[in-house]
């Protein structure tokens, strides 16, 4: 099942909204930064859940718009609220990663947790196998650390693919986590790192086979960018898991569910051209009658 942020934010739910502070930022792997935000008291959510959040008054902005969809990092527990992110050229990046402390962002999230949200199953009866890569590690990281908080009884198998050491994001936590949890196991992959004395290699069958005694039991969970999300669940459909047992977050998805707000940037932007276009059509016709009257004499 493909769970879109913008699916979860329906107009007709209910939704909190808070203006949170900038506490500070650090580099979590190369490219990618974590911002931590004051966590005001009466917010509320649930592991593995996300925040729409708005830049307030950018100095500029572009056609993606003043807004993302980012899961929070930290857990319930936790006084901060926590987002990473990979950093790009966007208008939004930029603007964050130049915030001093002390400023701020709209946060907003949803009252309660809609159905088939990402987050933890109840039932710790089926084991939790989590797939993802890179960035997408961010739902995983939360659910995981907030069920070694609570000494949840889940046995969690976490996959986790990146290229090489330096960009997997909280990888150090999550070695700190297993150690820390007997119910937790991590299963951290690389593909181009020589140096690397785990497993290597893409995510397949013979390493799920070799960690997961019964493929059928657990519940699935995958976040990140659509081609891993879509390979997995392949994988998974390959193996005969039941579809009802597999839960993904397409962060491409997050994307798409700022489809309106970019759509709205984009007729911003065009509105003025569209004017200066006509008045130069305007002008250009008149200037033609001008012309034409002199041409008279």
């Amino acid at each position: 099942m493909n769970h879109s942020p913008f699916m979860h934010f329906k107009p007709s739910m209910k939704k909190a909204s808070f203006e949170i502070a900038l506490k500070g930022k650090k580099e979590i792997a190369e490219g990618t930064y974590e911002f931590i935000f004051e966590r005001p008291k009466d917010f509320t959510f649930k592991a593995g859940q996300h925040v729409r959040m708005t830049l307030i008054n950018p100095p500029e902005t572009d056609i993606k718009g003043n807004s993302r969809f980012l899961t929070l990092a930290n857990t319930p527990q936790d006084r901060d609220l926590v987002v990473a992110m990979r950093m790009s050229n966007s208008a939004f990046k930029r603007i964050l990663n130049n915030m001093q402390i002390g400023e701020k962002v709209l946060a907003q999230i949803l009252l309660g947790v809609p159905h088939g949200a990402f987050a933890l199953h109840d039932d710790p009866s089926k084991p939790a196998v989590m797939l993802t890569g890179g960035i997408g590690i961010v739902p995983a990281f939360s659910m995981i650390k907030d069920a070694t908080q609570r000494k949840l009884p889940h046995k969690i198998f976490l996959f986790y693919s990146n290229r090489k050491q330096e960009d997997a994001p909280y990888l150090d936590e999550l070695e700190n986590l297993a150690k820390q949890n007997p119910n937790f196991k991590l299963i951290a992959t690389m593909t181009e790192d020589k140096t690397w004395k785990g497993e290597k290699g893409f995510i397949g069958q013979s390493m799920l086979k070799k960690y997961i005694d019964d493929l059928n039991s657990p519940i699935y969970y995958i976040a990140g960018l659509s081609g891993m999300v879509n390979a997995m669940k392949t994988l998974l459909k390959d193996l005969g898991v039941n579809e009802n047992n597999i839960k993904a977050e397409d962060f491409d998805g997050f994307k798409m569910g700022l489809m309106n707000d970019m759509a709205d940037n984009t007729k911003k932007y065009l509105l003025p051209v569209v004017i200066a276009l006509i008045g130069i059509l305007v002008i250009s016709a008149h200037a033609g009658v001008v012309i034409s009257i002199l041409n008279m004499f």
